[in-house]
């Protein structure tokens, strides 16, 4: 036996069955292709592009305002800095303690979060009051952003008054060189 259909009814099984597999894995070659495409390795490339889109809506707010840095305390071994937008997208960065050089830096997308649990009735959320603890010895002030492709580039003032330029990949929210800078604007 050669292993070929040899009746009439197996071509009919055989034949659709592959094209139907074939079709069904559609979404997930678009996937590996945008992920190719965006730099990432078979990544969840839908995550990086909401990334790059919450850059790119949230720009303006931070740049050029006084835009409380909330540093709440925590009991980790990384620091966390947000950094509430009007749209409602919060900037978290965390910086490991031990390598301050490896901090990333992703964007919470409220609305994403508020339609998921208006899509599921039975979830809940509590939300917790934070407040902002007073500017202290580690507040920073971003002075100007800019995007260049997948790449963001803020220049932040630190509360000692100099200034750096962290470079941050906006898909991945990965912290790639940080340099000294002067205290201006781009």
């Amino acid at each position: 036996m050669d292993g070929s259909p040899q009746r009439w009814w197996q071509w009919m099984l055989m034949y659709p069955t592959i094209v139907i597999a074939l079709a069904g894995a559609l979404p997930q070659y678009y996937q590996w292709i945008s992920a190719a495409a965006l730099g990432l390795p078979f990544g969840d490339s839908g995550d990086a592009r909401q990334q790059r889109s919450a850059w790119d809506r949230n720009i303006t707010c931070l740049v050029g305002h006084d835009i409380d840095h909330i540093k709440p305390t925590s009991h980790t071994n990384y620091a966390i800095d947000l950094t509430p937008c009007p749209t409602g997208d919060i900037l978290v960065t965390l910086t490991p303690l031990q390598n301050p050089d490896l901090r990333v830096t992703r964007w919470v997308i409220t609305q994403t979060i508020l339609t998921q649990v208006a899509d599921n009735p039975r979830s809940t959320i509590e939300l917790a009051q934070v407040t902002a603890p007073a500017a202290g010895p580690n507040s920073v002030r971003i002075l100007d952003i800019k995007q260049q492709g997948a790449t963001v580039v803020r220049r932040i003032q630190r509360s000692d008054n100099t200034c750096v330029d962290e470079t941050i990949d906006a898909n991945t929210g990965r912290h790639l060189d940080q340099k000294p800078a002067s205290c201006t604007k781009f």
